[in-house]
């Protein structure tokens, strides 16, 4: 069986990889024939290149927003799961660390109103008389609905005296807000540092505020209306800038605006513009095969051996390698099952649940090798095989620490009577699965039966 499942595997390869490499040469033809135009033409098409800076930059605020709304998820989490406050303060910090590495200084902080109180990743002086509720991020969030990302106008902020904006986002309780700001640090905040010669652009905030400006601006003059009318579309205007230029406005879905400016020698013809349009949809059809050949391939390979919830291996891939691993040599095998662990669903949701099923998860990794097998058996049940004759204060060591672990994580769920039950099993090299795991499962029995909580190993020799 696994022999022909292997061959499936290669020939699904092979016909992978013949057709990623027609699709390459059928995509290079026309890109090359697309490049032969432009040659000859001289000039590309406007609409097609403002198009490309405003993706830029609808690219860039999509990340900014992405930011917030990742920070949002794990807020809402935290304050879920009473999160002491220093902890939710490191998190907020870290995040935000995070988060301006990522865009290079440009976000100049991260903050939130939590249950009442402000939480910044960088506190300001004057923290305890600071009105949040009084201002816009705060109150125009509180009235949005909770998971929507409200931009505000750009302002100058007091301390670093830079042009910035803020991003806010309502939290699912109606009173918890987060947000971030970003600053316009200098030309290349957009990363247009290589402008090509001759062309303009303005970005406008919502109300029609000029935010940033590179390039040859004072070729544009928008007039009335312009930006007022503009959509998520690249619209053309003829005869409204210097001549011999063409100017093209688009609003951004954060309710921005951006316009652009392109000298007439840069603008191409229809025939060019519809060729290099067949040779990137070509190219976007081949990344698009290629993705779905490797997320599938990836999925189907992490289903076969990982349990979807913890991450741990999954019933049948970790009896497969302790039936391996007994071959060939002697080792510890340890069941584990979750004492009440019904009571946390019933009282606190299976939501919760699932958070003590990954919580368990990441205590048996933290507490044995990574070269062990930690796996889950399904529902509450979690199995250890290590394959070594751990001696026996190692061993208790080794799951005291769960256990403490374990009363640790059950103060959280006070109405669950949550405990951990261990029972184990030492085997020989050529011991059969099927034999030792019977042993430890009865010593997890004689664990539950006196009164759960507990670890018990076989006497079996």
């Amino acid at each position: 069986m696994e022999t022909n499942a292997g061959f499936r595997k290669r020939l699904g390869l092979i016909l992978y990889v013949t057709v990623f490499l027609v699709l390459e040469i059928v995509f290079g033809y026309f890109l090359l024939e697309s490049r032969s135009l432009f040659v000859e033409s001289t000039i590309r098409d406007g609409s097609y290149l403002a198009q490309t800076q405003v993706e830029k930059i609808e690219s860039r605020m999509n990340d900014y927003a992405f930011a917030v709304t990742l920070a949002g998820k794990y807020l809402d989490e935290m304050v879920d799961m009473h999160t002491p406050d220093a902890e939710i303060e490191q998190w907020v910090k870290s995040h935000c660390d995070k988060v301006a590495d990522r865009f290079g200084g440009n976000v100049l902080d991260l903050y939130a109103v939590l249950n009442g109180k402000i939480v910044a990743a960088n506190p300001w002086e004057g923290d305890d008389s600071y009105d949040y509720a009084a201002k816009s991020w705060y109150s125009d969030a509180v009235a949005a609905e909770p998971g929507t990302i409200v931009f505000s106008d750009l302002y100058t902020d007091a301390i670093t005296g830079r042009d910035v904006f803020t991003m806010s986002l309502a939290l699912s309780d109606t009173s918890n807000v987060a947000a971030i700001d970003v600053h316009i640090t200098s030309e290349n905040w957009m990363d247009f540092s290589e402008l090509l010669d001759g062309y303009g652009i303005l970005v406008y905030d919502p109300h029609l505020t000029l935010a940033y400006s590179i390039g040859d601006t004072h070729l544009i003059t928008l007039q009335e209306g312009m930006l007022e009318t503009g959509s998520g579309e690249v619209t053309h205007y003829v005869g409204d800038v210097k001549k011999d230029y063409n100017l093209y406005v688009s609003k951004l879905s954060s309710g921005w605006s951006v316009g652009v400016a392109i000298p007439d020698e840069n603008v191409v013809s229809t025939n060019s513009m519809l060729l290099m349009n067949l040779g990137l949809g070509l190219n976007v059809l081949n990344m698009v095969i290629v993705m779905v050949f490797l997320i599938q391939n990836v999925r189907n390979s992490k289903q076969l051996r990982e349990d979807t919830l913890t991450g741990l291996s999954n019933r049948s891939f970790i009896m497969k390698q302790m039936r391996n691993r007994l071959k060939r040599s002697n080792g510890t095998l340890l069941l584990i099952d979750l004492d009440n662990f019904k009571e946390v669903n019933d009282n606190y949701g299976h939501d919760h649940g699932d958070l003590v099923l990954m919580r368990v998860a990441e205590v048996l990794q933290s507490c044995f090798r990574k070269t062990d097998c930690i796996g889950r058996l399904g529902g509450d049940e979690f199995v250890i095989y290590v394959d070594a004759s751990l001696a026996d204060d190692v061993l208790n060591s080794k799951v005291q620490e769960v256990v403490h672990q374990v009363v640790a994580l059950s103060q959280r769920y006070p109405l669950s009577n949550l405990s951990i039950s261990i029972g184990g099993c030492r085997c020989k090299k050529g011991d059969k699965y099927s034999e030792v795991f019977k042993h430890a499962d009865e010593a997890l029995y004689q664990v539950k039966k006196s009164g759960k909580c507990g670890f018990v190993m076989s006497d079996h020799a």
